[in-house]
């Protein structure tokens, strides 16, 4: 890195701030972190935001006296110890924040703020290695919004072959005219709907995969869904549309029988918030795709949710039929016991289960 960007100043600027607020680090909703407001006060004050994969550890290696924050996490028992957050200071009004995956530079113009970016990026850029897609793992903290970056293994894409053993004849031309709408529509619902086992979750991990460039995913684990009907998780989705314009904001609601069941008293607030992202006015700002993966039939379903114009596809898993599962079961290496159909799971077992649900086949 060139010296002549990177030189230190002495530490005269008073940068006091709360070190239990995680905006000591990291921007909050596109704000700057404690200490830089400090640093700059009413003066100029430019951002630039780089998404890429870095050398964390070495750069805090080689630039440890400008090292003005951290966060470093130890976890001895899983014998782990890495950094999470940072921030350099390498002039009297230049920073640089950054965490796995991303850095942002702050100066005051406009083309030193993303000189410290580019040049820190050329620097500690690397090439991750190959895997499968990733989502972003919601969580709330305090009264704010968190998301957790989490990375899939490279055999969760599935290759031709695979996906044509694992679903039933007609599945591969499916999947491409519904990744076809994925592209072609900003917002809308789409229904996966299956019997547990009959491979919902492990279709979506590889359209993860296949839309990782242009699509972002994010997951509500079903115990949180109530997220949805809260009035500051809209601040969050508009922040995120800001911050990820280039791209298609998809949530994975797994599991969400109750919020597209027919309303009640129990549900009423989830499908009204499900209505809302889906489509109208709110959903046209946001511009959310929306992907719920659900056990319940489509007899059980809010009818406003399948409304021409809001739902982008329903789409049944069905468990295999014994020649189907055979060939499946061939290319594992196993051989299944005599049953009428079987779900994914169930091959992958080895082993039948009894379901009361009868069989249904795609829509």
């Amino acid at each position: 890195m060139k010296k002549s960007h990177l030189t230190k100043s002495p530490r005269d600027i008073a940068l006091t701030c709360d070190l239990s607020d995680a905006r000591t680090f990291v921007p909050f909703r596109n704000q700057p972190p404690v200490p830089i407001v400090s640093a700059f006060g009413e003066g100029d004050l430019h951002q630039c935001r780089l998404e890429v994969a870095w050398d964390f550890e070495r750069a805090v290696a080689e630039n440890r006296d400008s090292l003005l924050r951290s966060f470093r996490q130890l976890t001895p028992k899983a014998g782990r110890d890495y950094w999470e957050d940072v921030i350099f200071q390498f002039g009297e009004r230049e920073f640089l924040c950054g965490d796995k995956a991303r850095m942002v530079g702050y100066a005051d113009t406009v083309e030193a703020a993303e000189r410290i970016v580019t040049d820190f990026a050329a620097t500690y850029r690397v090439t991750p290695a190959k895997t499968g897609g990733h989502f972003q793992l919601i969580r709330k903290e305090r009264n704010d919004f968190k998301c957790e970056d989490v990375t899939l293994g490279v055999d969760t894409v599935l290759s031709e072959e695979d996906f044509s053993l694992r679903y039933p004849n007609g599945s591969t031309q499916w999947h491409e005219e519904f990744v076809e709408k994925l592209h072609g529509r900003k917002s809308g619902l789409s229904i996966l709907e299956g019997t547990p086992g009959t491979g919902k979750t492990s279709y979506v991990r590889h359209l993860m995969g296949s839309l990782q460039e242009t699509h972002r995913f994010y997951f509500i684990p079903p115990s949180n869904m109530k997220m949805l009907s809260q009035p500051d998780f809209i601040g969050f989705w508009a922040s995120e549309r800001q911050q990820h314009s280039d791209q298609n904001l998809v949530v994975i609601l797994e599991d969400a029988d109750a919020a597209v069941m027919t309303r009640s008293s129990d549900n009423q607030e989830q499908v009204s918030a499900l209505l809302n992202l889906s489509d109208g006015m709110l959903g046209d700002f946001l511009a959310l795709q929306i992907v719920c993966t659900i056990n319940c039939t489509a007899a059980e379903i809010d009818q406003a949710l399948l409304r021409p114009g809001r739902l982008i596809t329903h789409r049944v898993f069905e468990r295999l039929d014994p020649c189907h599962a055979e060939r499946l079961a061939a290319s594992l290496g196993t051989k299944l016991p005599q049953a009428r159909d079987y779900s994914l799971a169930e091959i992958f077992a080895g082993k039948p289960q009894v379901v009361a649900r009868p069989s249904v086949g795609f829509s």
